[in-house]
């Protein structure tokens, strides 16, 4: 159990590290490592025993929408991270838009809720991709 915890912990501080990499404006830490560190451990705790209250309360909605709202439990989870550890911040941005060759996406504004978004859809798929990595 306790090799799970240290575990869980060492990948939500190296996703943290990664996501506030690619997303290098949006996701920022006063700190340093000792900062990660305390996001990783607010992360693991509220994961442990605020998520399954959160994950209560949306489950009409997550019958509703066959499990496809099951982001905002992560959103929320993020949310009571950044109060729990105030030196981790996300911040609102403007993305100046792509245009490749077949594929134009304009400029768009994130609000503050807009860049909790993307910072917890970069956080997640981070995570999951560093635990699939370091599967037995």
């Amino acid at each position: 159990m306790l090799r799970l915890l240290l575990r869980t912990i060492a990948i939500n501080l190296a996703s943290i590290y990664l996501a506030a990499q690619i997303l290098s404006g949006v996701i920022t830490y006063v700190g340093g490592y000792r900062t990660l560190l305390m996001a990783a451990l607010a992360i693991a705790a509220v994961n442990l025993f605020v998520r399954p209250i959160i994950n209560l309360l949306l489950l009409p909605i997550h019958l509703v929408t066959l499990g496809l709202f099951r982001w905002f439990a992560n959103l929320v989870t993020l949310y009571l991270v950044t109060l729990l550890v105030p030196s981790l911040q996300i911040h609102p941005f403007a993305f100046p838009g792509l245009n490749l060759q077949f594929i134009i996406i304009p400029s768009m504004h994130f609000s503050a809720f807009g860049a909790f978004v993307v910072a917890t859809f970069t956080l997640t798929l981070t995570f999951h991709l560093i635990y699939w990595l370091l599967q037995d």
